[in-house]
């Protein structure tokens, strides 16, 4: 390998957006990276069903589109052995490994420098102590964002890594950024990004592997959820004041913190590779985003038998295993039965997989304090059994964006296949 690469993911962010800012004098390192090395679109899936994320990033990493994958959800991908990634490709070349939280991707790799999962995705931690402990801390803290709770272990985890991974004359900006968690937007969730991009730097350095891998996802989070509050947004909708102030602007929050740990990425003298997988545009109109607080209580209350385990996953969604295919059945039938009483609208959508269902809670109006759901049973209490999420802002694009520090501005295709982001970084190998 001529020379180390980093894949930098920035899930879904918006280029025009990033540009608006850039213009202004905010995002001087993104600035850096459009004029000096420009960046092409990538295309991805047609069916809206299936832009979404965890698809595309298993083509990034797999370099085979949704018909040759067909990963259509997110964990799905450590049942699939047979699917070759790109980290196991760079290790069976000789080449080292490090990687924090690659988005929808499952650890098979033997010597890992370090391997920090995704929030979601159930596979094991690889590398120092820390990085099993902060690997269970951030996981924990996304999973249960709706409660806004984190553990005391989870806090302690997360303290113990700031102080191991950030230089002391960083502190000052965590501290700025805690002191503010009560009154801005989201806060928790750019400590928790930037926290990742201080451990995978902090882990680089260390390490310099060859091949490796960091993936954000708190700017996809702000797009969907706070984009009508962005000043690069010029639609009609507007947030409720009391959801996110007027004066706020959360998406530039986490794009500043993207753009330092840009700057501090280019300092390595790498061979860097940005890539979105896809990105947003506005939604049309209100949609409430709900998850339910505990599931297995509430799977419980349903009455609902035969369950292995429960997985809560992204956002709204969570998969339940059974002991048996009947077991699936019945659950699957009665979970669709139920409708809100106020307006019939479908509580649940269920993907059967056999033995195993993949739910999503998709009501997506408001909900309050005497809100019912209907089905084999009357839960009148429903308002108490879910947590608010958020209103959702930005709804997938098929096109996202791809950098490359090896192209040069002038010399670029204006679109390529987001499965060509993997033969470019395997060419490297």
């Amino acid at each position: 390998m001529k020379e180390k690469l980093i894949l930098l993911g920035l899930n879904e962010l918006n280029f025009d957006y990033i540009k608006y800012y850039s213009e202004k004098g905010l995002l001087p390192n993104f600035k850096y990276l459009f004029n000096e090395f420009g960046y092409s679109a990538t295309t991805s899936e047609k069916e809206y069903q299936l832009l979404e994320p965890w698809i595309q990033w298993v083509t990034v990493h797999t370099g085979k589109d949704y018909d040759e994958h067909q990963v259509f959800r997110l964990g799905d991908i450590v049942e699939r052995k047979d699917l070759k990634q790109i980290f196991e490709i760079a290790e069976e070349k000789g080449l080292t490994v490090g990687a924090v939280s690659p988005f929808n991707a499952d650890n098979r790799l033997k010597e890992p420098k370090f391997f920090v999962p995704d929030p979601w995705t159930q596979t094991k931690a690889s590398g120092e102590k820390f990085i099993q402990d902060v690997s269970k801390a951030v996981s924990q803290a996304v999973n249960d964002n709706a409660k806004e709770s984190v553990s005391k272990k989870s806090i302690l985890a997360i303290i113990k890594t700031l102080l191991k991974v950030v230089k002391p004359s960083s502190y000052p900006q965590y501290f700025k950024l805690l002191l503010s968690i009560k009154s801005k937007v989201g806060i928790k969730a750019v400590v928790l990004d930037k926290l990742l991009g201080d451990t995978f730097i902090h882990q680089w350095k260390k390490h310099q592997p060859d091949f490796s891998n960091l993936f954000l996802n708190t700017g996809a989070h702000f797009q969907h959820h706070y984009m009508f509050n962005s000043a690069a947004y010029d639609g009609d909708l507007k947030n409720p004041e009391w959801y996110c102030p007027e004066k706020q602007d959360p998406l530039l929050g986490i794009l500043i913190e993207y753009d330092k740990i840009i700057g501090k990425l280019l300092k390595l003298k790498t061979r860097l590779i940005v890539c979105t997988g896809l990105h947003q545009k506005p939604h049309k109109h209100n949609t409430f985003y709900w998850r339910l607080n505990d599931h297995d209580n509430f799977l419980a209350e349903l009455e609902i038998k035969g369950i292995k385990t429960v997985t809560p996953r992204m956002s709204r969604d969570f998969l339940i295993e059974f002991h048996s295919k009947k077991d699936a059945s019945l659950a699957q039938e009665t979970l669709e039965k139920y409708e809100s009483v106020k307006d019939k609208t479908k509580i649940f959508t269920v993907d059967n997989r056999e033995d195993s269902l993949f739910v999503e809670l998709t009501y997506p109006n408001d909900i309050d304090e005497d809100f019912k759901i209907q089905g084999d049973k009357t839960v009148s209490n429903f308002k108490d059994k879910i947590a608010f999420v958020a209103i959702k802002n930005g709804e997938h694009d098929p096109i996202g964006y791809f950098i490359d520090t090896n192209n040069v501005v002038n010399n670029l295709e204006e679109t390529v296949e987001l499965k060509e982001v993997f033969n470019t970084i395997v060419e490297s190998f």
